[in-house]
């Protein structure tokens, strides 16, 4: 007979209190659109589009999607193990994770995986990542990285997503949720697909697209704003067309460009416009809405006219901080909740950022940290 014996109480909540929580309480997928009974794609954005409009056809655009692209690839990973403490422990590296990041398919590096999936969030917000899965205890043994493009998405009911569903042409496959690993920048409108980088830049990137176009065609027809050319009074329409004609072969070719013409008409040199000549500087001001829209400063991606060295190392290290590291940060949370955890219990995933030189201290820096702790 125990002396001090004390029966705990537990009060387990009636089925009509039940009830009434259930009815006060709501879960992500509860809280969306039901009546989506198809797979369904990204409707506010067009991947395919995003890459002909923006990232083909802006080099700010372009160079700013390289530069994310590269750090982040460049950046090695390793599998680790968490104990309950909160501690990592490296893997050895014949884990079945680490053969993954080794070798995640037949045809990529983990390198040209990351860069392509980098490059897929900034244009179209997510980075479908299907896991082939194999060997006695069905690990995952290859992934890759597809269009968005071609992603649909079924909502469920009990989890966010209950299908996947990849069409290209004739090629139809069904992805379970199990077995997919979504990479997607968060997005406050729709929870299924994530929030391209490049749609925020939309605006000024068909500003800066619309402003090169033009920039080709005025250098193309560059005298036709430059002068006017008064004929006399009475001339004939043929020899007016004449006059166009042997204006635009005599100056309207770069060989020809800003050579001497002889007319027999008055021709009046044509001032160049406030508009015209602030051209420049308004593309910049557009350069530099894209360049901020990726978190990218202008300079690191050689516009370098205003920096020196020690600025140069402070954007650096500012752009790792700031952009790339936080991206970091979100693929590492993302792999390990759909995809590192399928390893076994405490399994994660971890980036290395000691090789890169714009987050290290100098030497002198660490020396004179040591030299005022040694003081203290």
């Amino acid at each position: 007979m125990w002396l001090f014996s004390r029966k705990i109480k537990n009060n387990v909540p009636s089925v009509s209190e039940q009830i009434k929580f259930k009815l006060k309480s709501i879960t992500l997928p509860e809280s969306q659109p039901s009546w989506n009974l198809f797979p369904q794609q990204q409707r506010e954005w067009s991947t395919a589009t995003a890459i002909d409009e923006g990232y083909n056809a802006s080099a700010i655009v372009y160079a700013a999607v390289e530069k994310r692209a590269k750090l982040i690839a460049g950046v090695p990973w390793y599998a680790a193990i968490k104990d309950a403490d909160g501690n990592t422990e490296r893997l050895p590296i014949n884990h079945p994770l680490n053969q993954l990041i080794y070798s995640p398919n037949l045809d990529q590096s983990w390198y040209e995986l990351m860069y392509s999936a980098s490059q897929m969030l900034d244009l179209s917000g997510s980075a479908f990542m299907p896991e082939v899965k194999g060997g006695v205890r069905g690990f995952p043994i290859s992934i890759c990285v597809l269009n968005s493009e071609h992603m649909k998405i079924k909502p469920g009911t009990e989890q966010l997503i209950a299908l996947y569903q990849y069409v290209n042409g004739n090629v139809t496959r069904n992805i379970m949720p199990e077995d997919m690993v979504q990479l997607k920048l968060p997005n406050p409108k729709n929870p299924y697909f994530g929030q391209p980088v490049l749609m925020a830049a939309g605006r000024a990137t068909d500003i800066d697209r619309e402003a090169g176009d033009w920039q080709k065609a005025s250098l193309q027809n560059r005298n036709i704003s430059d002068i006017h050319i008064e004929v006399p009074e009475g001339t004939q329409p043929d020899q007016i067309e004449q006059i166009q004609a042997k204006l635009k072969e005599r100056s309207q070719t770069p060989d020809n460009a800003r050579s001497p013409l002889v007319s027999s008409g008055k021709i009046n040199q044509l001032s160049r416009t406030a508009v015209e000549m602030d051209f420049t500087n308004s593309r910049r001001s557009v350069w530099t809405e894209i360049a901020a829209c990726f978190g990218v400063p202008l300079a690191a991606m050689g516009f370098t006219e205003d920096v020196n060295l020690a600025n140069a190392d402070a954007m650096m290290k500012q752009l790792w901080q700031d952009t790339i590291v936080p991206q970091l940060e979100l693929f590492k949370r993302q792999f390990d909740h759909q995809l590192a955890k399928e390893f076994g219990e405490g399994v994660c995933m971890e980036y290395d950022l000691s090789n890169v030189t714009a987050l290290q201290e100098s030497l002198d820096s660490k020396l004179a940290n040591a030299d005022k702790m040694y003081k203290l």
